[in-house]
C-alpha cells in the first residue's frame, strides 16, 4: 500500500504546477547546498582539514619546545665543547685554519 500511496502523491505533484514549481525548487536548493562551493560537503571537508592542521599543529609546537629546550641546555654548557661539536659534525673553521680531510669523512 505505501507504493500507492507514493505514486499517488507524485502524480498529484506533476499535475499541479504550483506543486511542481515548490518541489523543484527545494530539490534545486537543497542540491546547491549539499554540492556547492560553499555547500555542507566542502564544510565538512574543510573542518576535517582544519582538525588534521591543528592535530600536526601541535605536534610541530611540541618538537620546537624540545628544540628550544636542546638549545638552552647547549648555551649552558662549556662554549669550547660547542666548538668542538660544530668543529666535528659541521667542518667549521675559524679564519686561517686549513681543514684536511683523511679517508671517507664527509
Amino acid at each position: 500500500m505505501p507504493k500507492l500511496a507514493l505514486k499517488k502523491r507524485i502524480r498529484k505533484i506533476l499535475k499541479t504546477p504550483k506543486l511542481l514549481l515548490i518541489t523543484a525548487t527545494i530539490l534545486v536548493l537543497s542540491t546547491t547546498l549539499l554540492f556547492a562551493n560553499k555547500g555542507i560537503w566542502r564544510h565538512v571537508s574543510l573542518r576535517r582539514d582544519v582538525s588534521s592542521l591543528q592535530t600536526e599543529d601541535a605536534s610541530l609546537d611540541k618538537e620546537e619546545s624540545k628544540l628550544k629546550q636542546k638549545v638552552d641546555d647547549l648555551s649552558k654548557e662549556d662554549p669550547n665543547m660547542i666548538e668542538r661539536i660544530a668543529r666535528e659534525r659541521y667542518h667549521l673553521k675559524k679564519s686561517g685554519e686549513i681543514i684536511y680531510r683523511v679517508g671517507n669523512s664527509r
